[in-house]
């Protein structure tokens, strides 16, 4: 039985340091990014989120892709 995939959803998001807490321990805060194209390249999409990074007010942490796959019996 062959199992067959499909991308049908990519989202992109950047995790910035938004300051510390009480304890001295660094707030990381997330901002999402849908509806990214499914063919984009991860390559395509670093470049896109450290572009993005530069212009938000706190340093940029990390940028990461979150992919949907439908999976399906064929």
């Amino acid at each position: 039985m062959a199992i067959n995939s499909t991308k049908t959803h990519s989202a992109m998001i950047l995790k910035f340091k938004n300051g510390v807490d009480a304890n001295g321990k660094d707030v990381i805060k997330n901002q999402s990014f849908s509806k990214i194209k499914v063919v984009a390249t991860d390559e395509e999409i670093l470049a896109v989120g450290t572009a993005l990074g530069g212009l938000l007010a706190f340093p940029l942490v990390d940028v990461s892709r979150q992919d949907q796959i439908t999976i399906i019996n064929g």
